[in-house]
């Protein structure tokens, strides 16, 4: 009798440490399928991401030298594919003291300036102090017709350094400044911010294109990236504002 309880229990310490080793065998196995898995998803991640990269430079090299050609939509391959398309609306983030351009060579009526996102708090900046980084961006916008030049200065919603800037409006319900502007006869448009950088969205009824707007879709494996990026117009550098404009000839 006790020879077979001895026996018994033999078997039963045989079953549980059989059980333990396969336990320990399966998550080992469990593991580096997952490890594996997920190397092969990085990679594929990883490989459509260049390609989708691929596809914004190429569109990019595509505007250079004839960009209105280049505005239709390219397949490059099974796993690449871009579209490049213009927009008559401009939206960008412009850092404090750039500029934006805009095209209204043609255009006659108003355009909307709109500025600041209010949820962005490095944007909509909780002071109102005559010093860079201490407030809101107010602007500085050029009316460019020929060699003449018009300025206006807007300071921000709610904020009034001492300036002499004129006062904006609400922009609600995204943007905490708006100003309207007339324009006729004017070749181009530029908007530097100042204080502080701003998003700046600009429409009009009857603008011409002002961005490219770049769609790149690519595939690798089981993966797919799409990356979207937005390219203002060919304009001159900020430098160029602070040039002297002649309708003659300048002769030292």
């Amino acid at each position: 009798m006790i020879k077979n309880i001895r026996t018994g229990q033999i078997g039963l310490l045989l079953l549980v440490v059989m059980g333990v080793v396969v336990a320990l065998v399966l998550s080992i196995a469990s593991k580096s399928f997952s490890d594996t898995v997920l190397s092969r998803q990085e990679k594929e991640s990883s490989t459509a991401f260049s390609l989708a990269e691929t596809g914004v430079e190429n569109a990019l090299s595509s505007l250079v030298g004839n960009p209105d050609n280049a505005t239709r939509e390219y397949t490059i391959s099974e796993s690449l594919k871009y579209k490049v398309a213009q927009t008559t609306t401009f939206g960008l983030f412009v850092k404090e003291l750039e500029t934006s351009h805009l095209n209204v060579e043609g255009f006659i009526g108003d355009i909307n300036i709109f500025w600041t996102k209010k949820s962005d708090s490095s944007e909509n900046i909780q002071a109102c102090v005559d010093a860079s980084g201490q407030a809101p961006a107010a602007i500085e916008v050029s009316v460019v017709s020929g060699a003449a030049i018009d300025r206006y200065y807007y300071n921000p919603n709610g904020c009034s350094p001492s300036n002499g800037f004129v006062n904006s409006i609400d922009g609600s319900p995204t943007y905490l400044s708006k100003a309207t502007i007339a324009i006729s006869g004017a070749d181009t448009v530029r908007i530097r911010p100042i204080y502080a950088g701003a998003t700046i969205s600009v429409s009009g009824i009857g603008l011409p294109n002002q961005l490219y707007v770049i769609n790149s879709r690519a595939i690798g494996g089981d993966a797919q990236k799409e990356i979207e990026l937005k390219r203002g117009l060919d304009a001159p550098p900020t430098i160029f504002d602070f040039a002297v404009f002649s309708a003659g000839t300048i002769i030292k």
